[in-house]
């Protein structure tokens, strides 16, 4: 906390409180100048000079690192990054590879800085007013820091509602920000603010000719490495692509020579086990990896129990399956395992789907988008016509594209309106806040990016747009709960780097999704896993959970007096608890807009039991403006 006037004692004790009860210890409060740090585990307040420290990291390639700094093999974490900053300022990140957020502070300067990894897998929230200001990973925490709770965001809620967040700072707080990822801030005792990135995926450098196989395959395991060598590592195991890959990357490694345990979720339900898969992958390992199975059911006690999920997430979060997560995590710890791996955020990175193809039909590669496509459907088992006709669909609005719409109206495929993705903001709120222009905003190109391939601008904006950091920011929170540290292999910058710049055909080579892993696999994976063709679909359990309404949340949206009025729609409300009550077929866009609402209307109501408010102002514009 940035405390020029040294008059935010009651704001201290109270940030003290909710780290003591985020961290399950007591913490402590370090003074330096007119700054106030907190540590407590896994943070650490460090001094060297003139510089004085506070953050989390789950950095890599430390070896390296010490190399280059010429320090000891002793310094850990946090003496390295202020080594970094003494020798190289505000270029030392791009020397550090990992996830990381911390916030430092220089008496030669009187600025405090802060600093939040490429991909933001490390949180960073931080408050700033007149008086004070608050930067702590958690948003309790920095709205602990703050005399007068704010208020909602009706612009952050107008997102959620959507599932469109529109951009990287917001949240569900009026004037409390997350620091965006890649961005580094400069806080002078002033108030005054310097915010810019310092990590673009854009601006990366394409690789050279390289066998993309192979290079993947490298970078991959270089990255699966080093997550294995500070401490004991588990490894998340469910039969995917991403998981099985990663679960045998990571034979070898580190300094822990027991068979690694590879944590499972296994399902009664035949459709939804991956057994099978499973046991090809500790096959392939020669008893290197070792099963450790957990339930793959939710209860309903469990699942809908947001109001629990709320002490460590503080905001409404869409998260239906964190309670598996909770799962591994808890497994893992119970195990003596410090870290585990996480296959999260491969298809975003890996890419390729059928939208590749498509971007290839707009060109000059009709054939070869046409040969792709018959492909793509061969192996993926949708039907030749319906995927030829979604090709010629996405030619455009006349000619082919006319006759594409025409063949897949006559097969009964459903095109979503432009402006269904937002049907569930009440239409006030999607007016006041002004949502579809800043949607268009948002999609609309860089003016620095335009001469960037469609399909790169595209791929960057899936694999690091908005959505991501808060996926990561919602499993680093419920990781924290169960003391793990997750590590994604595929958000290494590095492995991201090289993915994003490979064309479109060669994201989709053979017809085939997420054609780099699968080339770059050959020999480790085993074929059933390497060349499967399905995904295992989990909405059918969701959606007989959702009809169960065990507590009566669902039923409960439709009372127009209720949290949600002035939030969102009543009338798609209603569709869609009618829906979810009489289908036998699970819907998800109707599952996914219940949990929303689900999720907000948990959260209000826990705010109005703390007489807090977080009811909607009765006018909105002043705080879009």
């Amino acid at each position: 906390m940035l405390d020029p006037r040294k008059d935010a004692t009651p704001a201290a004790s109270r940030i003290a409180a909710d780290l003591d009860r985020r961290s399950r210890n007591h913490t402590s409060c370090h003074d330096v100048q007119n700054v106030r740090f907190w540590q407590s585990k896994p943070s650490d307040v460090r001094t060297s000079g003139p510089l004085t420290i506070v953050g989390h990291f789950s950095l890599t390639d430390l070896s390296d690192l010490r190399t280059s700094l010429e320090v000891g093999p002793d310094s850990d974490s946090t003496d390295l990054v202020l080594a970094a900053w003494l020798r190289w300022g505000v270029d030392a990140p791009h020397h550090l590879n990992g996830a990381f957020a911390f916030v430092i502070w220089d008496q030669r300067s009187n600025r405090l800085t802060a600093v939040r990894d490429r991909f933001g897998v490390q949180p960073l929230s931080y408050s700033v007013r007149p008086d004070r200001a608050i930067l702590a990973p958690d948003l309790s925490t920095v709205v602990a820091g703050l005399d007068v709770v704010p208020d909602t965001n009706p612009v952050w809620v107008a997102d959620f509602l959507a599932g469109a967040p529109t951009d990287m700072s917001s949240t569900a707080w009026s004037g409390v920000h997350r620091l965006p990822p890649g961005h580094l801030m400069n806080l002078d005792q002033d108030g005054t603010v310097d915010l810019w990135a310092w990590y673009r995926l854009q601006a990366s450098s394409p690789p050279t000719d390289v066998d993309v196989g192979q290079a993947l395959r490298a970078a991959l395991t270089h990255a699966t490495a080093q997550a294995c060598v500070q401490e004991p590592t588990a490894t998340m195991l469910s039969g995917g692509l991403d998981s099985s890959t990663l679960s045998l990357m990571s034979l070898g490694h580190g300094d822990d020579t027991r068979p690694r345990p590879a944590l499972s979720l296994r399902f009664q339900d035949p459709d939804q086990d991956e057994g099978r898969y499973i046991e090809d992958v500790l096959n392939a390992s020669g008893d290197r990896l070792t099963a450790v199975s957990l339930a793959g059911e939710t209860s309903d006690e469990d699942l809908f129990n947001l109001d629990a999920q709320f002490d460590w997430q503080d905001q409404p979060f869409f998260a239906p399956g964190i309670n598996r997560h909770h799962k591994l995590y808890r497994a893992a710890r119970d195990l003596g395992y410090g870290a585990i791996i996480d296959g999260h955020g491969g298809d975003e990175v890996i890419s390729g789907t059928f939208y590749d193809i498509a971007l290839s039909a707009k060109g000059r590669h009709w054939p070869q988008a046409l040969r792709l496509t018959i492909q793509h459907a061969r192996f993926t088992g949708i039907p030749v016509t319906e995927a030829v006709a979604s090709l010629l669909a996405a030619r455009g609005k006349r000619g082919f594209g006319r006759l594409g719409r025409k063949i897949m109206a006559s097969l009964n495929t459903d095109e979503p309106t432009a402006l269904s993705w937002f049907s569930l903001v009440d239409p006030d709120l999607a007016r006041e806040t002004d949502i579809f222009e800043r949607s268009r905003q948002m999609h609309r190109p860089d003016p620095r990016d335009r001469d960037l391939p469609q399909s790169v601008r595209l791929h960057i904006a899936d694999m690091a747009g908005p959505i991501s950091a808060i996926a990561f920011e919602t499993l680093n929170r419920a990781a924290q709960i169960e003391g793990i540290r997750p590590h994604y292999p595929f958000y290494d910058h590095r492995v991201a780097e090289l993915c994003v710049w490979q064309t479109a055909n060669t994201k989709v080579a053979f017809g085939r999704p997420r054609a780099l892993l699968r080339e770059a696999t050959k020999g480790l994976l085993p074929e059933s896993i390497r060349l499967r063709r399905d995904k295992t679909d989990f909405m059918r359990g969701f959606w007989f959970a959702l009809q169960r309404d065990p507590d009566g949340r669902i039923a409960a949206l439709l009372d127009n007096s209720g949290p949600l009025q002035g939030w969102a729609n009543a009338a798609t409300l209603r569709e869609d608890v009618k829906c979810v009550q009489t289908s036998v077929d699970p819907e998800p866009q109707t599952a996914f807009r219940i949990w929303r609402a689900l999720s907000l209307a948990a959260w209000l109501d826990r705010g109005t039991v703390r007489n807090l408010p977080v009811s909607r102002p009765a006018s909105v514009s002043e705080s879009v403006r």
